[in-house]
């Protein structure tokens, strides 16, 4: 059974991560016990258990989402504290519906090789087959006479090879 890929964003310097196919940041995990500066030492008295990090993932159907794990009842204590100081959660679950899941798969993969987070679940692919969207300003842009005269080469010589190949088998 193929498991979802989830990942949690957990960097040294408790980051957030930006995940580009969503235009948002997702929150890492925050240790008061990480922060550099000296007087958040004398803070973490008062925020003793780190906050636990956004959870990325996509399923084998192709759907996105975003879970809070900080709904789970074993992060109870320190949920109820931050609702006590005013601030808001997000929901349990947030989907996404179906995405484009090479496009997931490889910035999920970047930010999993920087060290910015780790996979909590599943595995992901050693190679991820078709072509990410990597910009998501701007349309992409079309391929030019250059892009596809290369394709075609390509494409050209994968053919010629298996021809070669067969011809040796002979």
């Amino acid at each position: 059974m193929v498991k979802a890929v989830e990942i949690e964003v957990d960097g040294e310097h408790n980051e957030n991560l930006i995940f580009a196919p969503l235009q948002r940041s997702i929150r890492g995990k925050f240790d008061m016990l990480r922060v550099a500066e000296p007087m958040a030492k004398m803070k973490a008295s008062e925020w003793p258990e780190p906050i636990p990090s956004q959870r990325l993932g996509i399923e084998p159907d192709g759907t996105g989402y975003l879970r809070e794990p900080i709904h789970d009842e074993e992060h109870a204590p320190i949920r109820e504290k931050i609702e006590k100081a005013g601030m808001s959660l997000e929901p349990a679950l947030t989907e996404f519906g179906e995405v484009d899941a090479t496009t997931w798969l490889h910035w999920i993969k970047l930010a999993v090789e920087s060290g910015l987070a780790k996979v909590v679940s599943g595995k992901l692919p050693d190679k991820i087959d078709g072509k990410p969207r990597m910009n998501f300003i701007l349309n992409e842009p079309k391929p030019s006479t250059t892009d596809r005269l290369a394709t075609a080469i390509e494409q050209q010589t994968a053919m010629l090879a298996k021809v070669l190949e067969r011809l040796g088998d002979k």
